[in-house]
């Protein structure tokens, strides 16, 4: 009995002792930069989740992080006179066919920025200002960070036709990339489920078996999967659940939206006058993916929508299979237009006008 009890206390040793965080050092000298606080950031500037003070343009970070997987970081600065400089990195890379810098790099365990500022501030923003955009020197950094600079930064916008042999071609030259990974599971339902089957299995190395690249797969694997057509239901607004498409008409319009969405309710009093228009031929149902009831029906009060409502939060058990029926993008407003067999025949993300709508919903 001891001598199990001794086995099992040294392999939990054993596995704790093993269990390491990786390190990430990020080291500059930047002479133009004033002297202020430098911040490190994840995913965006909001979250900090570091910062170093600096003098002479002179910094160093040494974060430890407990990710298995690579993250995005940003840097920004704030000066001892409260000016706010959001620091951009030139790439190799373009955006509509332009040069494009990208606010973010990727968590190499070395990166280097050294050499001066430049000034990037859009036009009409005074000197004075309290925000200033500034692009960095070229940053020397590892593989990750390097393809995410070789990638263009529309690479996943409109996604169409051509974009699956770009993106193929693209991870056949950076086949450890996990910023396309991230970018392909973001835009998962954007691809055929054999589009995506195709893409995973030309990633090489380490990364095939990451977090994400196995739940990708396992979701991929459901969609191919998913002969069976079944009508959604989902909570609505009166705490019942329903079924989300009427089956009495031959084209439904579902939007999905939040309460917290700012181009969401700018798109609404065009969707008012459209459904006055269309009301009778076309299902109107609008999909909320709030986390929080109490605001989504707060918004409800007060925009006062005449059609269907329901919440499906993205923490529900029924979130998948809904995801895979309704093709949902990550980002909103996200608008589908659906036939009388229950397939979705368009799809559309951001913000659309009137005349856009009534656009959207004619079926050719």
């Amino acid at each position: 009995m001891k001598t199990n009890t001794l086995i099992i206390f040294l392999l939990l040793l054993f596995s704790s002792c093993n269990k390491k965080s990786s390190q990430i050092i990020i080291e500059g000298n930047i002479p133009n930069l004033p002297d202020g606080k430098l911040y490190l950031s994840k995913d965006n500037y909001i979250n900090k989740i570091d910062s170093i003070d600096t003098e002479n343009g002179i910094f160093n970070f040494n974060y430890k992080t407990d990710s298995d997987e690579p993250i995005y970081m940003a840097i920004h600065h704030i000066d001892k006179n409260g000016v706010f400089r959001a620091i951009s990195f030139p790439t190799k890379a373009k955006y509509n066919n332009g040069s494009y810098n990208s606010q973010f790099f990727l968590s190499d365990s070395i990166i280097i920025i050294n050499g001066k500022l430049i000034d990037n501030s859009p036009i009409g923003i005074l000197n004075d200002s309290k925000t200033k955009f500034v692009n960095s020197p070229e940053i020397k950094a590892g593989y990750q960070t390097n393809a995410l600079f070789h990638t263009d930064g529309d690479l996943f916008d409109n996604i169409n036709k051509n974009t699956y042999s770009k993106v193929l071609l693209k991870i056949k030259k950076y086949s450890n990339s996990f910023h396309l990974l991230y970018s392909i599971n973001e835009y998962r339902n954007s691809f055929t489920p054999i589009q995506v089957d195709n893409l995973l299995n030309s990633f090489n190395g380490k990364i095939t078996n990451s977090d994400t690249f196995l739940k990708l797969r396992d979701y991929n694997k459901k969609r191919l999967e998913n002969k069976e057509i079944v009508s959604p239901i989902l909570t609505n607004q009166k705490g019942e659940k329903e079924n989300v498409l009427d089956k009495k008409f031959d084209k439904h319009l579902v939007v999905f939206w939040a309460s917290w969405c700012g181009p969401c309710r700018q798109e609404i009093p065009a969707l008012k006058n459209i459904y006055k228009k269309h009301k009778n031929e076309v299902d109107f149902v609008s999909v909320s993916t709030d986390e929080n009831e109490r605001l989504w029906q707060k918004a409800l009060e007060k925009e006062m929508m005449p059609w269907k409502q329901f919440i499906l939060s993205e923490k529900s058990k029924e979130y998948e299979k809904n995801e895979i029926f309704f093709q949902l993008s990550k980002s909103i407003p996200y608008t589908l237009l659906i036939d009388k067999d229950m397939k979705v025949i368009k799809s559309h993300v951001g913000l659309m006008t009137e005349n856009g709508m009534e656009e959207f919903i004619k079926v050719n």
